[in-house]
């Protein structure tokens, strides 16, 4: 009697347990069968520690590997209002079974489960970035990482460098303005050579963003020292010194970006900018007119050089105008040179107008000029567009 009480103890025991693992079967026949509400249902039962009746299935790796399926299946199928973040969900589900397998005998399925997750992740991440949704693509690709990395995965022990994801996982976090995470990104796809001078550009822009713009030049001089055939780097690096008013700097850099590409005059022009900083108009002068030679269209040196003329001949002017009577020799000639400094700013300023209509100010230097050189019609005419530049 006693081994015949000790087996049907043994009978309700083992039908207990396969009662309530049998919900794990039950969800996984309805993932096939595309009922996932109730598969998410029954599973959510056999993996909550609240439910007494799951204590067989609760600590079961085949509940959270059949978990985990379940939940992916709900993102590839567009199911809404179910779960958030079903992939996210699944890892953790995947990390559970992982846990719970001592013994190692699922490793093999759940290995395949795991690599066919970070595709779905992948394909998260590029759905979620072109719907401006930055920080889920952020973590996309961040728990990629993470199953790239773990032992199942990784058996060699030592950390997978997947640059594309590196730096994808830098710009996520970039338009998330995560800026820390991002700047770290970007060095370590900068560091393998993963689009190596956009990397130390966002990592730049990065710590700009964070105020720190010790740190920050020091990633431009890095990047351009690297690559120093990056236009991008060496533009920067030219805005960051002029402007943090170091023109000597910039010069430095501008010379070597003209060397690079010797036909773009925006380089002439920001360097015809610093030596004027510096106090070197003459110097300036000659950059002015190199730059005007090789576009006739660039509008920004020839008024720069209108404005270096018309101030010289204003600023003579007024010393003229500040003698006394008796000096009226010196007071001529005062005059004249001031009278040929505006005629050479005079041409200067006529074609900046006509590549600029809109600007006032040089109409209002233009009458004075002509109004200096007595050039009458041209004054009238002048005043006249003032007036209907105003009134508008």
């Amino acid at each position: 009697m006693k081994r015949i009480g000790i087996f049907i103890a043994l009978m309700i025991i083992a039908s207990t347990v396969f009662a309530q693992r049998g919900r794990v079967t039950s969800a996984l026949s309805y993932k096939e069968t595309g009922e996932l509400e109730k598969a998410w249902e029954l599973i959510q039962e056999a993996s909550d520690p609240n439910n007494e009746k799951a204590a067989k299935s609760i600590d079961w790796p085949r509940t959270y590997e059949v978990k985990g399926g379940i939940l992916q299946e709900i993102y590839r199928m567009g199911k809404t209002g179910i779960v958030e973040q079903p992939l996210f969900k699944a890892l953790d589900a995947y990390k559970k079974a992982i846990e719970l397998d001592e013994a190692g005998r699922s490793e093999k399925s759940l290995a395949v489960a795991l690599t066919f997750l970070q595709t779905d992740l992948t394909n998260n991440a590029i759905t979620a970035f072109e719907q401006e949704k930055y920080d889920i693509a952020l973590q996309c690709f961040e728990k990629f990482m993470e199953i790239s990395n773990m032992p199942l995965i990784n058996k060699t022990g030592a950390e997978v460098i997947d640059t594309a994801i590196i730096f994808n996982s830098g710009l996520s976090a970039f338009k998330a303005e995560d800026f820390s995470k991002a700047k770290d990104y970007f060095l370590k796809s900068a560091k393998y050579n993963y689009n190596s001078a956009s990397s130390y550009h966002y990592a730049y822009q990065a710590s700009q963003e964070l105020g720190d713009s010790l740190k920050s030049v020091e990633i431009l001089k890095d990047g351009f020292e690297k690559h120093p055939d990056s236009e991008i780097l060496i533009v920067e690096l030219i805005n960051f010194y002029i402007s943090s008013g170091k023109a000597n700097d910039a010069i430095v850099y501008l010379d070597k970006a003209i060397e690079q590409n010797p036909e773009n005059v925006t380089f002439y022009t920001a360097k015809g900018s610093s030596l004027e900083k510096m106090g070197k108009e003459d110097d300036a002068i000659e950059v002015y007119k190199q730059a005007v030679e090789m576009d006739e269209n660039a509008f920004t040196p020839y008024y720069n050089l209108g404005v270096i003329f018309f101030n010289r001949g204003v600023s003579v002017m007024n010393e003229a105008s500040q003698l006394p009577p008796s000096a009226s020799k010196e007071y001529e000639e005062k005059f004249e040179e001031g009278k040929k400094q505006l005629k050479n700013a005079l041409p200067y300023f006529e074609k900046a107008y006509e590549l600029n209509n809109q600007e006032v100010a040089i109409l209002e230097s233009l009458r004075l000029i002509y109004y200096r050189l007595q050039m009458n019609d041209k004054y009238e005419e002048v005043s006249k567009k003032i007036q209907s530049v105003k009134a508008e």
